[in-house]
């Protein structure tokens, strides 16, 4: 079924239906675009780029779901808390000289290692909070497997939102245009539904 996750008989299964499902998405969203395109802020009051945006979703799916594998161990990244700034400061960033092809490969590196993650994670296990990151209060109790997933899951999705009004601010594409034509899929249902309603005015898009 276009765009909506398979429903399958466990947990596990489930939740790797749901993030597969949600980040394949995402790619969609920036598929067809040039190097300047993803590096491009094509809001002015945002400093948000398209190319910093997909790799963060899959930097959240990979490091969250590797906290889930590592559990009940913190990750460890190897970074000192210093390291682990700077760290995040340029690990997302577009280089004026990388090309649209080597951002969606790391795209899809850090997609594939996020699921690979998740299939060995102990959904029970306790994550323990980040401590090199200032989100969580000193007295917050360790996160579980499943919630580490479900987290991911949520920031794919919002930022997933995000990505589509940047993508409609370059160049007018949206959500189901896009995925559609980069998934092969044949949305032409959507149309006859409202040519067999007259009554329901169909949407612009």
């Amino acid at each position: 079924m276009p765009f909506f996750p398979a429903t399958s008989g466990t947990e596990r299964e489930n939740l790797l239906e749901w993030i597969d499902v949600a980040l394949t998405n995402a790619r969609s969203i920036v598929a067809g675009l040039t190097a300047d395109q993803l590096r491009t802020r094509p809001i002015p009051s945002s400093e948000l780029t398209l190319g910093w945006l997909i790799l963060h979703i899959g930097e959240v799916a990979e490091g969250w779901l590797g906290r889930a594998a590592a559990a009940p161990r913190a990750l460890d990244t190897g970074r000192t808390l210093l390291e682990s700034f700077e760290h995040a400061e340029t690990v997302n960033q577009v280089t004026p000289d990388a090309t649209a092809e080597e951002v969606l490969a790391e795209f899809d590196r850090r997609h594939s290692a996020a699921l690979d993650h998740l299939r060995t994670a102990d959904l029970d296990a306790p994550v323990p909070v980040p401590t090199e990151m200032p989100w969580f209060p000193a007295d917050l109790p360790a996160f579980n497997g499943r919630w580490a997933a479900l987290h991911a899951l949520a920031e794919i999705e919002r930022h997933s939102g995000h990505a589509d009004i940047l993508r409609e601010a370059i160049d007018g594409g949206t959500m189901y245009d896009l995925i559609a034509r980069d998934q092969g899929i044949d949305m032409s249902y959507i149309g006859r539904w409202f040519a067999e309603h007259p009554e329901v005015p169909a949407p612009a898009w």
